[in-house]
Parts: structure tokens; sequence; C-alpha cells
């Protein structure tokens, strides 16, 4: 019976490290779009594993690690001047015409006439976890002339949803970060199942994951509004506030050499609890500014721009 079962075990360990030569010696012959679509397939796999709830941390640590070193990954990267560090958005505040707010952690551009922020940009990095109790309610900024209170997205269907989180906020930059996060120029409405559900996944993974990864992590993010679909809002007339149709985010890393790296995601809105496959959503900076009509970058020259803008990531991180 023992030798039974050696023999197949022994049998399935040589057809797999067969597997491995095969593919390894097909990654060595083939092009560099080739090259690409073998370490997705790859990298697939791993993401079955470390997305699943049930991979210990430390598993999913070390799966990180080995995702970074495949090219497809790695080499997505440019050369480009180092970012400000004490910025929010890295090379310089979004264009466009909006009411520009700064608050600790993170600022805002705010739309006086739609009653959301246009943009928000943040940065997080390497923190210990540790945060003060979420504050108890939404609070209205008296900086606008609008004041939106927090009542008007009562039993509407929405809630109120963070553009800088609270949670992020809360680790990164302290206590008046995180309640400064409340302020109603924060929030947008947003369907429960994805601000409970995909949209919040992807902050903790910003914030937790991509910080152990790469350090310091640029955040900017927003609304898509359709230009061709008819607008919907909550609340009264004079302060009712729109309801987006999509939300774009845009995250940008420094690799230690130097170069940097962004990904942009457009994800719809709708109830999205959960989804693996962020490389679904991926989508090239140059199409986030079309819908949302910023200059996300300014301070970079045109050629930068150019490299990091045209063409979407190649995966997700």
């Amino acid at each position: 019976m023992f030798r039974k079962v050696f023999k197949t075990c022994f049998i399935a360990c040589l057809l797999v490290l067969t597997a491995g030569v095969l593919v390894l010696a097909v990654y060595a012959l083939s092009g560099k779009s080739q090259r690409a679509g073998i370490e997705n397939v790859v990298l697939d796999g791993v993401d079955l594993v470390r997305e699943s709830p049930t991979t210990p941390a430390s598993v999913v640590r070390t799966l990180d690690k080995v995702a970074d070193t495949f090219p497809v990954i790695a080499d997505d990267a440019i050369a480009a001047p180092s970012p400000d560090p004490a910025d929010a958005s890295p090379y310089g505040d979004p264009v466009g015409p909006w009411l520009h707010l700064v608050n600790p952690g993170y600022e805002v551009g705010y739309d006086e006439v739609e009653h959301v922020p246009r943009w928000a940009a943040y940065k997080v990095m390497p923190h210990k976890g540790v945060h003060a109790a979420r504050p108890s309610g939404f609070r209205s900024d008296a900086r606008t002339y609008s004041k939106v209170r927090s009542e008007v997205y009562t039993h509407s269907g929405y809630d109120r949803g963070h553009m800088a989180p609270n949670y992020a906020m809360g680790v990164c930059h302290g206590v008046a970060a995180q309640h400064a996060s409340f302020l109603m120029t924060n929030v947008v409405p947003q369907l429960h199942g994805l601000n409970a559900g995909l949209w919040k996944d992807i902050e903790l993974r910003i914030a937790q994951r991509y910080t152990e990864r790469y350090g310091e992590v640029w955040v900017v993010n927003g609304p898509v509004f359709s230009r061709t679909e008819a607008a919907r809002y909550i609340g009264p007339a004079d302060t009712r506030v729109r309801v987006p149709d999509a939300f774009w985010m845009v995250l940008m890393t420094r690799t230690p050499e130097g170069r940097i790296r962004s990904v942009a995601f457009l994800i719809p809105h709708r109830e999205i609890w959960r989804d693996l496959d962020l490389s679904r959503y991926l989508v090239s900076i140059d199409e986030v500014e079309r819908l949302s009509g910023l200059d996300l970058f300014p301070l970079l020259s045109k050629e930068v721009q150019g490299a990091l803008e045209v063409s979407p990531a190649l995966r997700a991180w």
C-alpha cells in the first residue's frame, strides 16, 4: 500500500516538474507579449490563493512579494522626477474648476453645483494599524456655499461614500485627519454593495498590503458622471446631490530605483461586493482624464505624461 501511494506521489511530482520545465522553456523562447501572457496565467493562479479569505496573512505577504518580481508588474515603471513628499497629490493638484479644500491628510476639489468632490487626493504609508474610534456622524463643511447636510442622504438608498477613506486617514495621518474625512465635502452617493464591498476592499488593500509592499502610495480618486444619460439626484432642490455613474481611482508608487508606476481603475456604480480580478477594471489615465475632465498630474512633463498615461497598466498590482 505504501509503495503504491509513494509511486503515485512520485509520478505526480514528476509530472508537475516536467510541466514546469516545459513552461519555462516556452517562456524563454517567447517574445515579450507572449511572455506577458504566460506571466498573467501564472499570476491568475497566484491570485486565486492570495485573494482567498482563508489564506493566512503571512502567505499573502509572501505571494505579494513573488508577484512583484514578475516583469509584467515589476517592469511597468518609467523615469520621472521625485514627487513632493509633503503633497497629497504627487505631481500637482488635479486641474479643474472646483473649490480646492485642504484638510489634514487629504485634499479635495469640490463641486458647488453637483455638491460632490470631483476629486480627492491622499497619501498612505507604512503604519502600525492604530486609529481612533469611528466618528459618530458626518458634518457639513462651513467652507462651502451650500453646506450640504448629512440628512440629505437619509433614506436615499445610497451610502455616504468616502473618497478619502476613514481607515487610511486614521492609521496614516491621525485623529484630526480621520475626523476630517467625515466632512460632507468628502462623500458621494454610493450604493452600499459597492461602498462596503469592492470599493472598501480596494481601499484596505492600498492601506494595508500596498504600503507594506511599496512604502508610500499616492491615491487620487473621484466620481464619473455620464454625458449621455439623464442625471440622477438625491435630496431637496437647493442642496441636491448628484449620483455618480462610476468611480475612478489612480494609484502611484515609486520603485527603489526612483522610477514611478501607476495603475488606474474605473469601477461601475453598481452593487459589487467582491471581485478577485481587479485587472478587469484597468483603464488608462488618459481615459480617466477624459471621463473626469481633469488634468491629474500637471507638473509632469508632456513626455512623462505621455509615457505614463496613454496605456492601462499591464496588470493590477
